[in-house]
């Protein structure tokens, strides 16, 4: 039996480029997990903001909304249509960018850092219409409200 016949019992090479196959493999497959990950964050992004924009221009046409930034009062006097219009395209710009790349590491950390802001937006409103509720049904005084006020002025505001 020449040497060139001899079983090999343990090829090295084969079981290198096994580890290399599967290792490529693995890496795939996370990159794209991460490419879905970051199109349900998108998912996520556009309907909170869609619930931020209902929100928003409810609030401002009851007059629960006074708005500070001179941009976004500047917009909101010009009509629905035009916040309607700043916030999709605002929204559909940085869509747009996160999807080019979605594949990358930061990609995903961007879209999961803005779905938990806006999440904590709608949390916000929340707080706000439940104040503006607990106001107007009654049985809360003005001391409670005030207290609740000077409270909630401590908050960080989104």
């Amino acid at each position: 039996m020449h040497y060139s016949q001899a079983p090999q019992f343990y090829a090295m090479p084969n079981l290198v480029l096994i580890q290399q196959k599967s290792f490529a493999c693995v890496c795939t497959w996370i990159v794209e997990a991460r490419s879905h990950r970051v199109l349900c964050f998108l998912a996520g992004l556009w309907t909170i903001n869609i619930f931020d924009l209902a929100l928003t221009l409810i609030a401002y046409r009851q007059g629960l909304l006074h708005e500070t930034n001179p941009i976004a009062l500047t917009i909101l006097e010009r009509g629905p249509e035009a916040v309607c219009l700043f916030k999709c395209v605002l929204v559909a710009i940085g869509s747009v960018i996160l999807f080019h790349y979605r594949r990358r590491l930061l990609a995903e950390f961007t879209a999961a850092g803005l779905l938990l802001i806006y999440t904590l937006v709608a949390v916000q409103w929340k707080w706000c219409y439940e104040l503006y509720e607990l106001a107007h049904t009654g049985g809360v005084s003005n001391s409670d409200l005030m207290r609740v006020g000077a409270w909630a002025s401590d908050l960080p505001v989104l």
